[in-house]
């Protein structure tokens, strides 16, 4: 019996070894990944990065500046909700001085037994090249904080 424990006791410690490191090497995966891209504040996908980091944070005022002017002048301001939301990039398409930002709102209500509660959407900004910059001209209803005037 003591020949076949040897074998069979190095295997189970082999067996134990490579586990360990696989757990390692997901630990280090998991908290060695960087937090949230910054895409280049001159592109259509940093522009709608900012103005949502802007309605997230409650900073209306900022958010109207990545707002196409003749919108921002003349609309009425609204305060964004409560909830929290979280997006992410799915697609850009540009074409001769516009610009879609297709992405995916999930908006998070709060926490249930097995996590947040969350509804996830397919949403897209709209946005105008003007004088060399971009500026949104539509946005989803999650990050609206200007509405045209009488559409209340």
């Amino acid at each position: 019996m003591s020949e076949d424990a040897g074998p069979s006791r190095v295997f189970l410690w082999a067996l134990l070894a490579v586990m360990g490191l696989v757990v390692v090497v997901a630990l280090i995966v998991v908290f060695a990944r960087g937090g949230t891209t910054q895409f280049d504040p001159e592109t259509p996908e940093g522009v709608v990065q900012r103005y949502a980091q802007a309605v997230s944070d409650g900073d209306v005022r900022t958010a109207l500046t990545y707002l196409a002017p003749e919108i921002a002048d003349s609309c009425e301001r609204v305060h964004p909700g409560t909830e929290d939301h979280r997006m992410t990039l799915v697609d850009t398409t540009e074409r001769d001085g516009t610009a879609r930002v297709e992405v995916i709102v999930a908006t998070i209500y709060g926490s249930g037994p097995l996590g947040a509660d969350e509804y996830q959407s397919e949403e897209a900004f709209d946005l105008v090249r003007e004088d060399g910059s971009w500026f949104i001209e539509t946005a989803p209803w999650q990050f609206t904080v200007c509405i045209e005037s009488g559409q209340r």
